[in-house]
């Protein structure tokens, strides 16, 4: 049994959300050939870091991530700080050996995501972005009908992202709300990420987008006017020539945590929805038309729980799946590839064109032109 030592920096939610990934792990994958160690907790907050030792089971614990670049104990280390915290920590840690699980966006810009992709590829390392909505069965079932060539040229697509948590403009505003943050890099993200797991050759972008408020409170009780975008449409152009819409919000009255994608070809249609992540909606486009309608129509398929071995057993592959499965699934997957050598899928490099992508949404929505990819 091999272990493979972590350190997770960061005890927000996402720190929280990896931890509780990576003990599930020996649960849910049955006879695997690796442990993954809770080695060391990282974050700025003492009493935080002494909580997640008495709750979660770190070994130790640190207030300062520079003592993890060169300690000898450490094999992967989760970054899930602020994005602007990204770029200084991803290099130290690829420069060191480290391999690196890295939360999205990679960064807040495009020059500091190209800083990063140059580390990655000067590096040993093996890295992972985690774009947890890609290892859902069903999203893997969908990538997985494209590849058997079952919807043929893609010829269109919408992705959205909803929340509605910004709506009220008496709340104190979070770092994802200032400058740093916005729906693009928060939101727009996951559902391009989906859209490009499927239509990987995206040619230009045009944006558009609204800030609901001119000012908004902070929590130390003043006001600020440094708001990133609550809401965003992008059209994209794929260099087929096929166009589609991918939107975010965390202004859509009513929303909760609604992430949707439909894509569609010559022989075929897919569509999925978070709010029903055991469902893949399936449309085959060679059935042909009959009286009475014959086997043509939508096809619900039923992907549940249903992942791969050592997946699958346990919880029942029959069981509903939740929002933190595919996280699961998602370090899973990154650990596996440490264990074994093999490379991880999105990798930095992949994490460094779609933020290329956002790059050029952003860059758009400033300008009002189509920007080239």
């Amino acid at each position: 049994m091999k272990n493979i030592n972590i350190a997770i920096i960061g005890w927000g939610f996402m720190g929280r959300t990896h931890t509780h990934a990576l003990r599930a792990i020996p649960l849910m994958y049955p006879g695997v050939d690796f442990k993954p160690v809770l080695k060391c907790v990282c974050s700025r907050r003492e009493s935080a870091c002494l909580d997640a030792m008495t709750a979660v089971g770190f070994e130790r614990y640190t207030t300062d991530w520079r003592t993890l670049v060169n300690d000898p104990e450490i094999d992967v280390v989760s970054i899930c700080t602020p994005n602007d915290q990204h770029e200084e920590m991803a290099i130290a840690f690829l420069k060191a050996g480290k391999h690196v699980y890295i939360d999205k966006p990679l960064t807040t810009s495009l020059e500091s995501a190209e800083r990063i992709e140059k580390a990655a590829s000067e590096s040993a390392s093996l890295t992972q972005m985690v774009m947890n909505n890609r290892f859902l069965p069903a999203t893997m079932r969908a990538k997985q009908l494209y590849e058997e060539g079952k919807l043929g040229e893609i010829i269109g697509f919408h992705a959205r992202y909803l929340h509605s948590g910004s709506i009220d403009e008496k709340k104190p505003v979070g770092w994802k709300q200032l400058e740093q943050g916005g729906v693009i890099l928060d939101l727009l993200s996951h559902a391009l990420d989906l859209v490009l797991n499927i239509c990987p050759a995206p040619d230009s972008v045009f944006c558009a987008t609204n800030t609901l408020y001119a000012s908004r409170p902070t929590k130390d009780g003043g006001t600020t006017e440094s708001l990133s975008e609550d809401h965003a449409i992008m059209t994209m152009k794929l260099q087929n020539g096929a166009i589609g819409s991918i939107e975010a919000s965390k202004i859509a009255t009513g929303a909760n945590d609604e992430l949707s994608f439909e894509v569609y070809g010559k022989k075929g249609a897919v569509k999925f929805d978070l709010m029903e992540p055991g469902w893949l909606w399936f449309f085959d486009n060679t059935v042909k038309e009959a009286p009475l309608g014959g086997a043509r129509g939508w096809t619900r398929i039923e992907s549940m729980g249903r992942f791969e071995a050592p997946a699958g057993t346990f919880l029942p592959p029959k069981n509903a799946v939740g929002w933190d499965r595919g996280h699961i699934h998602s370090y899973y997957s990154f650990l596996d590839c440490v264990a074994h050598g093999k490379t991880p899928c999105p990798t930095i490099k992949d994490g460094a064109f779609l933020q290329r992508v956002l790059n050029r949404a952003q860059e758009s929505a400033k300008t009002g032109t189509w920007q080239k990819i």
